[in-house]
């Protein structure tokens, strides 16, 4: 059997989602983000619970395609945290991006304050304008656009691809797929309402 689900990984995905992370706006501001069963059985376990016989991870892609207003940047943006700081990655480089700037920086927004709503969080990062850092593991979170050559050069460990169907051509995304080579199990999770 070359892969098995492994129910404690997924759990620990889950549990890290639901314990750290909170919803950003509205009347959940600063509420558990507890994830829809939807999200649990369809993305979250099957993503972090399925792994090869060395523990590594199955899935390398993930493609979420939901309407608008489904929670989708939400969900991306406990990923990339998840991914962050708990998947165990040294000098984890985790990045948001999409066709513009402006895009790049919803989900990396809103990871943000999930950041800043958890004093957990807060503790073991460094929050910027423009980054999210874990010093002591050499780890960071930014965002980036197909409008800057940034992505030359990085060493990927997860990419949250915004609004995949707005890319102008597929630059940013051959950069970004090729920049996790060097990883052991990198994530590429790719988000779009569809176009």
């Amino acid at each position: 059997m070359k892969y098995k689900f492994d129910e404690k990984k997924a759990n620990r995905a889950v549990a890290f989602i639901e314990r750290f992370i909170t919803h950003t706006k509205g009347e959940l501001a600063k509420k558990p983000f507890i994830l829809e069963t939807w999200q649990k059985e369809k993305i979250i376990k099957p993503l972090f619970g399925w792994v090869d016989k060395n523990g590594l991870r199955k899935y390398r892609t993930c493609y979420i395609e939901i309407p608008r207003k489904n929670g989708k940047s939400n969900l991306s943006a406990a990923i990339a945290l998840y991914m962050l700081f708990a998947d165990g990655e040294p000098g984890a480089e985790v990045i948001s991006a999409a066709a513009d700037r402006n895009q790049a920086n919803i989900v990396f927004g809103i990871a943000k304050q999930m950041v800043l709503n958890n004093k957990e969080l807060q503790r073991r990062s460094k929050v910027f304008r423009n980054a999210i850092t874990l010093e002591e593991k050499g780890s960071y979170y930014k965002s980036i656009s197909s409008e800057s050559n940034t992505a030359h050069g990085m060493n990927i460990s997860c990419c949250i691809f915004d609004e995949l169907h707005a890319q102008r051509d597929r630059d940013l995304w051959d950069v970004c797929t090729t920049a996790i080579g060097a990883r052991r199990q990198p994530l590429i999770v790719a988000i779009t309402t569809a176009g």
